[in-house]
C-alpha cells in the first residue's frame, strides 16, 4: 500500500452499471433512492436453473432481443459494458494521445458459463469432441478482457483482479497504486460477475441465502440474495479530467487478509483495514460523513460489521446503509457499485436507504432506512469482505473538497 498519494486520483464521468434494478448508472441510482427490490425465481430467467431461493438477475441487456445462452452471458455482458463506456474512452483517449490506459477486470469467479457448458455436457455423456471450440477455450482461459476489448474496439492490455466479494475494492486500490507508481495513466476498471450455479447452490446449502430477498441488518433477516452485475468507471490522475468531468476523488484505499476464518470475516482485520484507509487519506473517524458497508444481510457479515463500528467509531457509526438491499449480493461487482454510489451521494447530498430492512438489530449502527436521508458532502467509507479473510476499505472525497 502506498502511504500517501503522489497525486489526486479521481473517478471521471460518465460511469456505466447494469443490475437488476437498471440498465445505466443513472437507473440503478435511482431505484436506490426509491429502494426498489427486484428478486427472481432463477428458473424465470435461466431455464434449468437449480431450485434456489429468490436471485438477483439481470432482466434485459441493452440492444439484444432476451436473454443470452447461459454459456455466454458473461461474455455478453462484458461486451454490453465495453460497448456503453466506448465514447467515454474514445473521448478520454483523443484528449490524451500519450496516456497509457489499463483494462482492469475485478470478478469473484469470471465467467461461468464454459465449465456449466462442459459439466451439463458431461452428465449427458455426449462425446467430447462434439463441444465447440469456444466452450474449450472458455474453460482454459479467462476471456472477458477479449469481449471488453470488442466492445470498446480496441486492444487494452487487461489485469485481472479475483479477491472474492471484495473484488471492485481491491482493484481500486490496485489501479492507484498502479497509477502512483508511473505504470499507467489512468484504468478502466471494470466489476464483473453474472449468476453462477455453483455459487447459487453453495450459497443455498450453506443456509446463507434468504427466502424472500436480503433484509440487511434486519432482525429476521434469513441471509443474503445471490445476484449478478456490472460495473465500469474510469480511474485517472486528476490533472487529466475537466473539473466537470470528475465523479469523485479517490482519497484512500487499503486492503489485507487476515486469514482468520474461511467464510466468517473478523472484526480485527477489517478494522485495521478501515483504519489504514482513513490514514492514507489524513483522516481521522469523525470525519467521516457516511459509511457503504459490505452489508450483505448475513448474520456473520452484519454482526461484524457492528462490530468494526464500535471498534472504529464508538457508541454511533455515523450514517451508514447497504445497497444490497436493493441490489443483492452481485459478488465481485459488488463494492464498484458503492464506489459510484458514494460518489453520487455526495453530488446529490442524499444517502440512500437500506431497502427492506425495517427493525435494524444494532444499536449502534446509524442505519438510514424507509427513505433515503440528507447529508452533507464529505468523506465517505466504502467497505468490502471477501472469503478467505480478505478485507478492503476506501475513503471517497467530494470533488468540492479538493477545489
Amino acid at each position: 500500500m502506498i502511504e500517501q498519494y503522489r497525486e489526486e486520483i479521481a473517478i471521471a464521468r460518465p460511469c456505466y452499471a447494469i443490475a437488476n434494478i437498471g440498465d445505466s448508472w443513472p437507473a440503478c441510482w435511482q431505484a436506490l433512492l426509491a429502494g426498489q427490490r427486484n428478486f427472481v425465481a432463477g428458473k424465470d430467467i435461466l431455464g434449468a436453473w437449480p431450485d434456489t431461493p429468490p436471485l438477483s438477475a439481470i432482466g434485459a441487456f441493452p440492444g439484444l432481443p432476451g436473454q443470452p445462452a447461459y454459456e455466454y452471458r458473461a461474455r455478453t455482458l462484458a461486451t454490453v459494458v465495453g460497448q456503453q463506456m466506448k465514447a467515454a474512452v474514445d473521448a478520454f483517449c483523443a484528449h490524451h494521445r500519450q496516456a497509457r490506459l489499463t483494462l482492469m477486470i475485478a470478478s469473484s469467479h469470471f465467467d461461468p458459463g464454459p465449465l456449466s457448458a462442459l459439466v451439463d455436457h458431461r452428465h449427458a455423456q455426449r462425446a467430447d469432441a462434439d463441444l465447440a471450440a469456444p466452450t474449450w477455450e472458455g474453460v482454459l482461459s479467462v476471456r472477458l478482457a477479449e469481449a471488453i476489448n470488442a466492445g470498446l474496439e480496441r486492444q487494452l492490455p487487461g489485469i485481472d483482479v479475483s479477491a472474492a466479494c471484495a473484488s471492485s475494492l481491491v482493484a481500486l486500490s490496485y489501479a492507484a497504486d498502479r497509477i502512483n507508481a508511473g505504470l499507467c495513466d489512468a484504468v478502466l476498471l471494470v466489476g464483473i460477475d453474472v449468476l453462477s450455479r455453483v455459487a447459487s447452490v453453495g450459497f443455498s446449502n450453506l443456509g446463507a441465502m434468504s427466502e424472500r430477498g436480503c433484509t440487511p441488518y434486519d432482525v429476521e433477516r434469513d441471509g443474503t440474495t445471490v445476484g449478478e452485475g456490472a460495473v465500469a468507471m474510469l480511474v485517472a490522475r486528476r490533472s487529466l479530467l475537466a473539473h466537470s468531468g470528475v465523479q469523485g476523488i479517490v482519497a484512500g484505499t487499503a486492503t489485507n487478509c487476515d486469514a482468520a476464518h474461511m467464510v466468517e470475516p473478523n472484526p480485527q482485520g477489517v478494522s485495521q483495514a478501515v483504519f489504514a484507509a482513513l490514514e492514507q487519506a489524513r483522516l481521522q473517524p469523525s470525519d467521516v460523513r457516511a459509511i457503504f458497508w459490505h452489508g450483505t444481510g448475513t448474520r456473520q457479515n452484519d454482526k461484524t460489521e457492528a462490530a468494526v463500528a464500535q471498534l472504529v467509531f464508538g457508541d454511533r457509526s455515523p450514517p451508514c446503509t447497504s445497497t444490497k438491499g436493493s441490489l443483492g449480493h452481485t459478488m465481485g461487482a459488488s463494492s464498484g457499485f458503492n464506489v459510484l454510489a458514494a460518489c453520487e451521494a455526495n453530488r446529490q447530498q442524499v444517502l440512500p436507504h437500506v431497502a427492506g430492512t425495517t427493525r435494524p438489530e444494532y444499536a449502534n449502527l446509524s442505519l438510514v432506512l424507509g427513505q433515503p436521508q440528507a447529508i452533507e458532502p464529505g468523506p465517505m467509507l466504502i467497505t468490502a469482505l471477501g472469503f478467505g479473510g480478505i478485507n478492503a476499505a476506501a475513503v471517497i472525497f467530494p470533488v468540492q473538497e479538493l477545489q
